[in-house]
């Protein structure tokens, strides 16, 4: 056989494998009708509701491979004849309608990338003709002739070849960037979906819970620092990937329910004489290793129980208990922030894309003007310029852990990511005071012995500035060594003017008032004591 029939032969084979695949059972429609959304801080939980399709109440709901198929639950088992259903399949890569635009742009590029490359390789393969084929000419003009010929094709090729390829380079990473989006906005378990089946009475409410979704608060506090006052406006950032969009009121939580939640229990702590051949953990250790085995076996018995709940299962429920959202009900105009013991939440109304895009709410709800204490803080070891902090110590507002845009006096200072307060436990920096410096002077120190004894005379000098217009109080910190070795005596001989407080780790506080222009200094003087011939080392 000669080998270019082979060749073709093997091409039209490969072909053939290659085209051969087997049609996965793909829904025709995903179920979108969706009464609530629940966010928690690693997932959300949707509500779906499920009309039947016909007069005998057969219901079939379709839900994307982003939601857990163990996650789902039946809310209104009474409705229910018999068992309901729920299976997992494998089907070829969904695309979203609202992804069906992005994804057409992507196969045109690609077909753009493909035909340049086509036009690449022809290139390529005239310009290894033109080196490698030998030139058929006998006599000198016409040889002459073949060259000059050959040279210009060859180099119209290479200049073709050569702005092809900036082509390519810019169509290819059109390509890149598209199929990027693309797969950044795909949702998650695209390959897959779960199909769930039964009979009932009317309306069917399924939940289940997907990981593809989260949302954190942010803030913008605006600190007025001649009165304390901190406005504080609060945002909602939200996002999703599910396939599927959402329009109505969306729930937002705090804290994500425990998968099992045990009783608090003291385990008893008992003794023995211990054996003297035993050398390993004592009873106490015996009795934690026994407490986390239970612990470990409690949950390995959790994850290994089956999650799907049958009609029969909860018939005993009553109805009353279900809050099942109903479709159609209005979002509130103005979110509100609730609390319980253990959660507290945010209720923002609008739309959500099912394609990853965050979106921001504006939690009108969460606004509000908090009263706060100014404090400026200086610590001149470790900055030149004083810290301002609000303190709240009397706030009767909570806030949800975010992060935070910090304003002084209307003007941005600077971003912090707001830890979880209670009433009563705040204090925010707010960035710093740049015309209020400190500066820091070592004292001139020495070394000496005095009655077989090493003595280190040092100390430092502080120098407060105010350059602003008024007067500012100010809280100055700094420190005095504290000795770890009983053979280590300090002796304090000055400190000007006299600390407001010296705590048991000889760290010093000063709150001194200076004058708009002014500078106030502080001076420490001390020495320290130790054996002679030893060395003091600072840690």
């Amino acid at each position: 056989m000669k080998p270019l029939t082979f060749l073709l032969l093997l091409t039209t084979m490969l072909i053939f494998l290659h085209g051969t695949s087997y049609a996965l059972d793909v829904p025709e429609k995903y179920t979108d009708k969706i009464s609530a959304v629940d966010f928690f801080p690693t997932g959300a939980r949707f509500t779906f509701v499920v009309e039947p399709e016909d007069s005998s109440g057969n219901f079939r709901a379709l839900i994307p491979g982003a939601f857990r198929p163990e996650s789902i639950r039946l809310l209104n088992p009474e409705s229910v004849y018999g068992d309901i259903y729920v299976s997992s399949y494998s089907r070829t890569k969904w695309t979203p309608s609202q992804l069906e635009s992005l994804r057409l742009q992507a196969e045109e590029q690609s077909k753009i990338v493909s035909d340049l490359n086509a036009r690449k390789a022809a290139f390529e393969q005239t310009l290894a003709f033109l080196k490698n084929a030998p030139p058929e000419k006998s006599k000198p003009q016409e040889l002459l002739q073949y060259i000059q010929e050959a040279q210009g094709v060859r180099l119209a090729a290479e200049n073709g070849l050569s702005a092809l390829r900036v082509n390519l380079s810019q169509e290819q990473e059109k390509l890149r960037m598209l199929n990027q989006e693309l797969q950044n906005k795909r949702p998650t378990g695209d390959t897959r979906y779960t199909e769930v089946t039964g009979r009932a009475r009317g309306m069917v409410y399924l939940e289940a819970f997907t990981d593809s979704a989260s949302w954190r608060p942010k803030y913008v506090l605006d600190l007025d620092t001649s009165t304390g006052k901190i406005e504080s406006a609060m945002y909602i950032l939200a996002s999703q990937r599910t396939g599927l969009d959402f329009t109505g009121t969306i729930t937002l939580h705090t804290k994500t329910p425990d998968e099992r939640v045990l009783a608090p229990e003291v385990s008893p702590l008992k003794v023995s004489i211990k054996p003297k051949e035993q050398v390993i953990a004592s009873s106490s250790a015996v009795s934690i290793t026994r407490t986390n085995r239970q612990f470990k076996s409690a949950r390995a018995a959790m994850n290994g129980a089956d999650m799907y709940m049958a009609a029969e299962e909860m018939a005993d429920i009553d109805e009353n208990a279900l809050d099942v959202p109903a479709l159609g009900v209005p979002a509130p105009k103005a979110p509100a922030v609730t609390e319980t013991l253990s959660d507290r939440t945010v209720a923002v109304a609008g739309t959500l894309a099912g394609d990853g895009t965050e979106r921001v709410f504006e939690a009108s709800g969460g606004n509000s003007t908090m009263s706060s204490k100014v404090e400026l803080i200086m610590i001149p070891e470790q900055r030149t310029n004083a810290w301002i902090i609000a303190s709240m110590d009397e706030g009767n507002d909570h806030m949800i852990p975010g992060e935070a845009e910090l304003r002084v006096d209307g003007h941005s200072s600077g971003k912090i990511y707001v830890e979880e307060y209670g009433i009563g436990q705040k204090k925010i920096p707010f960035g710093y005071a740049d015309q209020i410096t400190a500066k820091k002077e070592r004292l001139i120190e020495k070394t000496g012995v005095q009655w077989f004894s090493g003595v280190f005379t040092s100390g430092y000098k502080l120098e407060i500035t105010n350059g602003t217009k008024k007067e500012q109080v100010i809280t100055v910190r700094d420190r005095l060594p504290i000795p770890t070795d009983e053979k280590i005596k300090i002796d304090v001989k000055r400190i000007e003017p006299k600390e407001k407080e010296r705590d048991k780790e000889n760290r010093l506080t000063w709150e001194i008032t200076v004058p708009s222009g002014a500078t106030v200094p502080i001076i420490v003087d001390y020495t320290l004591s130790y054996p002679s011939g030893e060395e003091l080392e600072y840690k």
